[in-house]
């Protein structure tokens, strides 16, 4: 017979942006392990991420077998690509796997409600062959298996009740749930002789189309986790970890290297463990990476997962490599009740913010997720985590709970248990069309609890949007003055700005409080009762053309933060002043000195940063002000040092110079997303570009002594 052809996919949209920039190394596992167990059989094999590509492929290569991973960003998408490869030819292999799925991963969880729920979502999905419940290389590998044997026809497998071990499949008249055997894990190392049991797909030079600068190069050390919190997935049954050989993870970074280190766009690499550093072979693989480091300038910042204990270990291996290491700190919440029922108590708060000091200490600023609603989480406990991080010097971001299917917190028993309310919203840019018909990928979002009510989580999402504004470094001057001078929290300043937005968003005028009533409402709008009511409405073509203009569907933190900036921000900064120019009063502190700080810093920052000079910089470049200071607040700052600010008391005056820059930032952002709606086309720029604010606020003008 002719090579069977192979088509394995890691769906991405792309209609507004990508959701994921990762090199899809899981599908390199899949298609490497598949030529290694089946040596008798020719294999062609594609690998792709884009959807039009996929459609494209299975158009004009006509694949026998499509393999397509699923996750809350991209299962509908996936199904998609199987419907469609189904349409074009009724006999291709349609295999999905990955966590999107009601069982989760293993079997001791597995009752009569889960089976349920299984065949309802294969009954939904009739493209789908075979779902992998197991690890997706040996089950994927046994479900082509079983194709070849069948004759290369699902219908035959399907006539034939045909069981797969590690899968799941409906039986020919759609009735009963076929269930394979589970498979262990797969050890990633032979115990006798220590080789790796996956060859590698780098090597083999199976992802070489990814390795051109447009994807962050990934990989997997180690496979496990030995923690079981709820809101995941990862531990859930298997907890036995297993790893690579320290020999093979050597020679893909040095074969990543040799091909991506002097493309720009490829200085990043991400290791998608559950817990890197926790282990001696961290250890010794980062001794490597220095090399690289040394040798190559490579990779400039690393992805990883921070470890749940042993953080003096990180902490020691960042040390090493030169503070490259990019770490983010998931603690979901400080309340202790609530780490107990997530399963989450392997650190305590205390050692949470003894490890956060030492962060600061090597001048890295942690950032921090927190979780909403998590059960035995209420209004007050969440205000009290915020206050906790924020003393501590951290940037917080809070996520609504995602109802994983896969994790315990997904399971309807659980969702009973503590009474938890769901409703359904677009994943952020993840829609589109694809052969004519809309897709839209779906998260399931948990909104209240027994222990937080509906408005309770809306009031926690709007202090998570205050927060989130507040942390742009163009806030830095402020957060320093008032840490430093003024020996203010900066949680007792964003609990002034906090009160002041709820109490007066309904009735100020201004374009802030508009802003903030709108992110408010849209909190709410965003959400639906059914996926049936979301997509009807969305499959509205009004509708969808708002979805494409960002009007609807969007991440409403980052979308309203950069309205904030766009449209409001010299309000925030003079509310910002006012407000702890009040407090000071109240406080019987009327010092002179003080004042004329705060008032200079006012007059700086709004002068600082302009954003009419990004879309206007023409007209703004030949009428630059002049600005007049009691403090020479702009040196302090740069000077970076301990030494008070009243030790920069002088009258000075700046020329504030637009930059060329501005111009180039411009041309950036209008090419992507046009100048008719200046907050919109900032929000997607940071949106799209993930990039750091500073990128636009820094570089927007320079400052110049007269």
């Amino acid at each position: 017979m002719s090579n069977l052809k192979v088509l394995l996919t890691d769906p991405r949209h792309h209609t507004i942006g990508v959701h994921s920039t990762y090199l899809p190394v899981a599908l390199g596992y899949i298609a490497t392990y598949l030529i290694k167990m089946l040596p008798d059989h020719k294999f062609e094999i594609q690998l792709s991420v884009h959807p039009d590509e996929v459609l494209d492929i299975i158009d004009n290569w006509k694949p026998d077998v499509l393999g397509s991973s699923s996750y809350v960003w991209n299962s509908n998408l996936a199904y998609r690509l199987c419907e469609y490869a189904k349409e074009k030819n009724e006999e291709t292999l349609c295999v999905m796997g990955g966590p999107e799925f009601p069982s989760g991963t293993g079997m001791s969880h597995f009752n009569e409600k889960i089976k349920k729920n299984c065949h309802d979502y294969l009954l939904d999905r009739p493209a789908i062959d075979y779902y992998c419940y197991s690890d997706g290389e040996t089950a994927f590998t046994k479900a082509v298996e079983n194709y070849i044997s069948s004759s290369f026809k699902p219908s035959e497998m399907k006539k034939n009740n045909i069981i797969t071990d590690g899968c799941m499949s409906l039986s020919l008249d759609r009735k009963d749930l076929l269930i394979g055997k589970p498979i262990a894990r797969l050890g990633l190392k032979n115990k006798v002789d220590g080789r790796d049991c996956i060859p590698s797909p780098y090597l083999t030079g199976l992802l070489d189309k990814f390795l051109n600068g447009k994807y962050i190069p990934s990989f997997e050390t180690a496979r496990g986790c030995p923690f079981s919190c709820t809101f995941c997935d990862q531990g859930l049954d298997v907890t036995k970890i297993v790893s690579f050989s320290t020999k093979r993870m050597c020679a893909e970074l040095d074969y990543v290297a040799d091909r991506v280190a002097k493309l720009d766009g490829a200085k990043s690499i991400a290791f998608h463990d559950s817990n890197w550093g926790m282990y001696k072979k961290d250890v010794d693989l980062s001794d490597h990476i220095l090399k690289l480091i040394n040798e190559k300038n490579w990779p400039i910042s690393m992805e990883i997962s921070t470890p749940k204990n042993k953080r003096q270990q990180i902490l020691d291996i960042d040390n090493k490599l030169k503070g490259r290491i990019s770490l983010t700190l998931a603690q979901q919440s400080m309340n202790n009740e609530t780490l107990k029922v997530i399963k989450r108590e392997n650190m305590s708060n205390n050692q949470y913010v003894d490890f956060i000091r030492e962060l600061e200490k090597r001048n890295k600023v942690p950032g921090c997720e927190l979780i909403i609603p998590l059960p035995g989480e209420t209004k007050y406990t969440y205000f009290d985590s915020v206050k906790i991080l924020m003393d501590a010097g951290v940037n917080i971001g809070t996520w609504t709970l995602m109802m994983n299917q896969g994790a315990e917190l997904g399971r309807d028993e659980t969702i009973e248990k503590y009474d938890m309310k769901t409703k359904y919203r677009v994943v952020p840019r993840d829609f589109g069309v694809y052969r004519g018909k809309k897709v839209f990928d779906i998260e399931r979002v948990c909104v209240a609890t027994n222990t937080m009510p509906y408005e309770d989580y809306l009031e926690c999402r709007r202090l998570s949007l205050v927060i989130h504004f507040f942390s742009y470094s163009i806030f830095d001057p402020l957060r320093k003055i008032l840490a430093d001078e003024l020996k203010i929290s900066y949680f007792e300043f964003i609990s002034l700005i906090f009160k002041k937005l709820e109490e007066d968003s309904k009735k100020s005028k201004g374009n802030l409080f508009k802003i903030y009533y709108e992110f408010s409402k849209e909190c709410e709008f965003e959400l639906f009762d059914s996926r049936e009511n979301l997509c009807k409405f969305y499959e509205n073509e009004d509708n969808y053309k708002k979805l494409l203009r960002g009007e609807f569907g969007d991440n409403l933190s980052r979308k309203y933060a950069a309205k904030f900036i766009a449209e409001s921000l010299k309000e925030v900064i003079d509310l910002s002043i006012n407000l702890i120019l009040e407090m000071l009063m109240k406080n019987d502190n009327k010092d002179k000195d003080t004042q004329n700080i705060l008032e200079s810093l006012r007059t700086w920052m709004k002068n600082l940063f302009i954003f009419d000079a990004i879309f206007d910089w023409e007209q703004h470049k030949d009428n630059e002000p002049i600005i007049s200071l009691h403090f020479d607040i702009p040196k302090w700052y740069k000077d970076k040092n301990k030494t008070s600010l009243i030790n920069y008391k002088k009258k000075v005056n700046y020329k504030m110079t637009y930059s060329e820059r501005n111009k180039e930032l411009k041309n950036e952002i209008i090419s992507l997303h046009g100048s008719d709606d200046k907050s919109y086309a900032i929000g997607k720029y940071f949106h799209q570009m993930m990039v750091n604010t500073d990128e636009i606020l820094r570089p927007s003008i320079e400052v110049n002594v007269k």
